[in-house]
């Protein structure tokens, strides 16, 4: 059964709130008198469960919304959502139901307090009865004595825009303006550098959680699909009622006697409850895969298709390219999405591949196309076995936040001592973050992964770019930026030419406000615009002028920049933290020197690396004197 395809949208609610018995077309099996509403999804993901909203919650003095009394605040909180859900007053795009949601919850604690202070219109508000409001967002319901987030107040006071700013569609609303000169983000008390942006995956837990995801798609899925297939071929040909034990222990025999004739397998599948657990783990790999190493959000892993890989050939000189075809949903009206492709390193074809297999007998069952169609609940093994229909469906983002959960904990993840807990959005943090690791030269290759359909358009232009990722790899770099200037400032060595000139320069930051002030001093220098490359091996303080790799007015020459350039360039900065990399590099040139069988010319180039190395970890400080010695 494919999922119902929602009307063309519209940007104004104004043609349905006159009478009372249409239907509005942001609504699906209610009406607009109706004491629940159900918000028409707007995607496939939003079929199973639509967004309710309950307009018969209980109020200050114990009756419900719905009564009589409350009628005409009733009728423009209706219209209130309407306008919400018909268009956002930053895009002008209708409002996806999660966001119409979080509004529907503000509005809810708004009415409960105006019903407390005896108000019965949006416009009996005035400034110290906002504030008063405010003052009582920003107390944690769970206890007086804490505070809520600024992210969470200021996701409340979002609400008054909207009662400001469309009061003459209303005909009630605020009759002045709630954040004068300011906004409701900075009303709420969020500042720079006190938001607490979602995290990314530590390099530590990242690689780990890779290489085991790689390892399952690549190495574990042939076997895992081959052990479920013959669990199904078992299951279909036993003659015994529904859910017995007899066909599962039948179905464990078979999966043992094709262990003994499968030679070469590290880990089989040896029972049914192994083969359940398996395929789960299976699942969360080609997520990890998909995420980590591509960037989608959790929305377009969940709605892509079976085949979706296409293989696209650029101009004569360009080498064919893999890309998924899918939909990005974010700030997007339709039901579909807007269309997107993104390059595709050869792993995450094959987690497709994987993810299709997987699928085939749901889609197959359905007519869907959907890779992510699973059982509603209780999969376990029966997901194979009698599956109806209408028990299928797309997974849903919270069960696979739960598989990544499984995931991690089943492969031992930890970060400084304790369990690191995975979630859905880490991936695409952390693809962001690594595009930006080395400075912005390497977003060339991203760039096209980003929207550039084949190789011969990397050179002519963008087409279809994820913009909203292209400004999280923006922040990434921006914060990069700033934590590698706090380090400088306040590490009290650093080597490379241009380190000195920092250490003999900067400012000296002392007192209680020292972090702050490092901070604010960190932040000033990037806005100032000092294009600042940051590596494995050290910072690039970028001055043109004196730029050894040749670079050009916007960086470094990506073609030229190496260790052994940037040691001898006036922009090079190491500190302690680039120590690790010199170090080995003196380790590595050491073992060649050892190499009997290396030309002359080899070993006066080894030689001449192991000094630059050298030469840079005595600058650090009297730390590294014995390892350099030892070295």
């Amino acid at each position: 059964m494919q999922p119902r395809r929602s009307s063309a949208l519209r940007t104004s609610a104004g043609t349905t709130l006159g009478t009372s018995d249409d239907r509005p077309w942001f609504l699906k099996n209610s009406r607009w008198e109706d004491s629940t509403w159900i918000l028409a999804p707007t995607n496939a993901l939003e079929e199973r469960l639509p967004v309710r909203l309950h307009w018969d919650f209980s109020v200050e003095d114990g009756c419900s919304f719905t009564d009589a009394r409350h009628a005409p605040l009733l009728q423009t909180s209706k219209r209130l959502i309407a306008l919400i859900r018909g268009r956002s007053l930053y895009t002008g795009l209708p409002l996806r139901p999660s966001s119409v949601l979080n509004f529907f919850h503000t509005l809810r604690l708004l009415v409960r307090w105006m019903d407390l202070e005896g108000l019965r219109r949006f416009a009996d508000l005035d400034r110290p009865a906002l504030l008063q409001f405010q003052h009582r967002l920003s107390v944690s319901p769970t206890s007086r004595h804490s505070t809520r987030a600024a992210s969470t107040v200021q996701r409340h006071l979002a609400l008054f825009n909207y009662l400001y700013r469309c009061r003459a569609e209303l005909g009630d609303g605020l009759s002045f303006d709630p954040f004068p000169g300011s906004n409701h983000h900075e009303a709420a008390g969020a500042r720079e550098g006190l938001r607490r942006p979602w995290p990314y995956t530590p390099d530590t837990v990242s690689v780990v959680l890779l290489q085991a995801a790689v390892k399952i798609v690549t190495h574990d899925a042939a076997h895992v699909l081959q052990a479920r297939e013959t669990y199904r071929r078992v299951m279909a040909s036993a003659a015994a009622p529904p859910h017995s034990s007899a066909p599962v222990g039948r179905a464990t025999r078979a999966l043992r006697r094709a262990r003994e004739g499968t030679s070469g397998v590290e880990r089989p599948v040896t029972s049914v409850s192994e083969l359940v657990r398996r395929i789960d783990m299976l699942y969360a790999a080609c997520f990890v895969v998909l995420s980590y190493m591509v960037g989608p959000r959790v929305s377009e892993i969940l709605h892509l298709h079976a085949g979706c890989v296409r293989r696209l050939v650029g101009d004569a000189a360009g080498a064919p390219v893999s890309v998924i075809v899918g939909s990005i949903f974010k700030r997007q009206p339709g039901y579909d999405g807007c269309p997107h492709e993104w390059v595709a390193p050869p792993v995450a074809v094959q987690a497709i591949s994987v993810l299709e297999a997987l699928s085939e007998p749901h889609r197959a069952l359905t007519a869907r196309p959907e890779l992510w169609l699973r059982r509603r609940r209780g999969n376990g093994a029966w997901e194979w076995h009698e599956v109806q229909p209408e028990l299928l469906e797309i997974a849903s983002a919270p069960r696979v936040s739960h598989l990544l959960r499984r995931f991690g904990a089943a492969l031992g993840l930890s970060h400084l001592d304790k369990p690191w807990r995975l979630t859905t959005h880490q991936g695409r943090k952390t693809f962001a973050r690594f595009a930006a690791l080395r400075d912005r030269s390497c977003l060339f290759a991203l760039a096209q992964h980003l929207g550039h359909r084949e190789r011969a358009q990397t050179d002519h232009g963008y087409v279809g770019s994820d913009y909203r990722l292209n400004q999280e790899i923006d922040a990434e770099i921006l914060n990069q930026s700033v934590a590698a200037w706090e380090h400088m400032l306040a590490a009290p060595g650093l080597g490379g030419r241009a380190g000195a000139e920092i250490v003999a320069k900067r400012p000296r930051f002392r007192g209680s406000r020292m972090k702050q002030d490092l901070r604010s001093y960190a932040r000033l220098l990037v806005d100032a615009g000092l294009v600042l490359g940051v590596c494995d091996w050290g910072y690039c303080v970028y001055r043109e002028e004196h730029s050894a790799c040749l670079g050009n007015a916007t960086g470094p020459n990506p073609a030229r920049r190496e260790p052994s350039t940037c040691a001898r360039c006036q922009n090079f900065v190491v500190s302690a933290q680039h120590r690790p990399y010199w170090l080995e590099q003196v380790r590595r040139s050491e073992r060649l020197l050892n190499e009997p069988a290396l030309p002359l010319q080899t070993l006066r180039i080894v030689r001449a690396r192991m000094n630059e190395a050298r030469g840079l970890l005595r600058a650090l400080g009297s730390d590294t004197a014995e390892e350099t010695d030892h070295a």
